[in-house]
């Protein structure tokens, strides 16, 4: 009885001590420590192997496509303006990404590298300062674009004192009404206004939405 008894503990210790080898180390321990430390050393090394990657991959798609079309690459364009009345610029290279900013007719912005997709080519732009996103090439073209000279209203329009909506509203517009336009901007809340004057000589911004440039 005493020598089974004595084999039952001698199991029960010998499984402890083979626990106790596989038992990982502690985060907060000297090896847990190595061990995150390494992992953001390759993370490091990985995202600039990773930018490259893209950009390999942009170049590839570019030649296959060159390919396609009797061996002419086609260059990359220093800038793009926009031919459409308002184009968004996006997260990424598809529409239902989010949109960053909306341009106007004629505004150039700096083309930083090119996109094959399954609808169509995109382009990387900077479209403010360190600021860049998607485009569409459908909305803009290679060479330059007349800005637009005048905004039609769509249907009846306050203008504002400033490009938002809680501005003072300084004219009141009836559909079908021509006023100058001046310039374009996107607020905070990601809305494009435009900066009219009026026949008066009143100066204003009016929502997009409720205007049409040509």
């Amino acid at each position: 009885m005493k020598k089974k008894n004595l084999v039952i503990v001698s199991s029960v210790f010998a499984a402890g001590i083979l626990v106790g080898s596989f038992t990982p180390a502690k985060i907060g321990s000297a090896a847990g420590n190595v061990v995150l430390a390494s992992v953001e050393w390759v993370t490091s090394q990985i995202n600039p192997l990773k930018t490259k990657v893209d950009r390999l991959e942009t170049e590839v798609q570019a030649l296959r496509q060159a390919l396609e079309n009797g061996g002419e690459v086609s260059p990359l364009p220093n800038n793009v303006y926009v031919n459409t009345a308002s184009a968004t610029v996006h997260r990424g290279a598809a529409k239902s990404e989010r949109v960053y900013a909306t341009f106007t007719k004629g505004q150039a912005l700096k083309v930083i590298e090119e996109h094959q997709s399954a609808d169509g080519i995109w382009y990387r732009v900077e479209y403010a300062a360190d600021k860049y996103g998607w485009i569409y090439s459908g909305d803009v073209s290679k060479t330059t674009v007349a800005a637009p000279t005048s905004v039609t209203i769509k249907s009846t329009a306050t203008v504002h004192r400033g490009a938002v909506s809680s501005e003072r509203v300084v004219a009141t517009l009836k559909s079908g009404t021509t006023v100058k336009y001046i310039s374009s901007f996107t607020n905070k809340q990601n809305e494009l206004w435009y900066n009219v004057q009026l026949s008066n000589g009143v100066k204003g911004w009016v929502q997009a939405a409720y205007g049409e440039v040509k």
